[in-house]
């Protein structure tokens, strides 16, 4: 794994900072006593989704780049705990009586509010 901001970087953050974020935050377990072959990918995979959002973000302003770095943790332990590259649908039934169909959210609603000042969305514009 490559930190920021080493060339060629595709994490914000480093294991073991991220293991020091989890170690202060409840629910966290699944990250902290994962092997580091669990760790990396989830990490990496937090900042890749990251990275498909828009983001008006300047990443060498020290407090925007802890965001960054708690938006990847956030983003990891979403990754480990729920299985987002499947169907991305849970269904619950009950004995033939209802059937509920929830996708799970790609992001971490955590994430998400972290994040929330800088997320930019595309603007159409019609001209007539």
């Amino acid at each position: 794994m490559i930190v920021y901001p080493e060339i060629g970087y595709n994490s914000f953050i480093s294991s073991d900072d991220a293991i020091a974020y989890f170690k202060t935050r409840l629910h966290s377990d699944e990250f902290i006593t994962a092997s580091w072959t669990v760790q990396e990918p989830a990490l990496i995979t937090a900042f890749r989704s990251i990275n498909e959002l828009t983001l008006t973000i300047d990443p060498t302003e020290s407090t925007q780049i802890q965001l960054l770095k708690d938006a990847q943790c956030e983003q990891a332990i979403h990754e480990l705990k729920e299985d987002l590259d499947s169907q991305n649908v849970k269904f619950l039934m009950v004995q033939g009586i209802m059937t509920t169909k929830t996708e799970l959210p790609r992001y971490s609603q955590r994430a998400l509010a972290i994040l929330r000042p800088y997320i930019s969305a595309p603007v159409c514009r019609v001209v007539r």
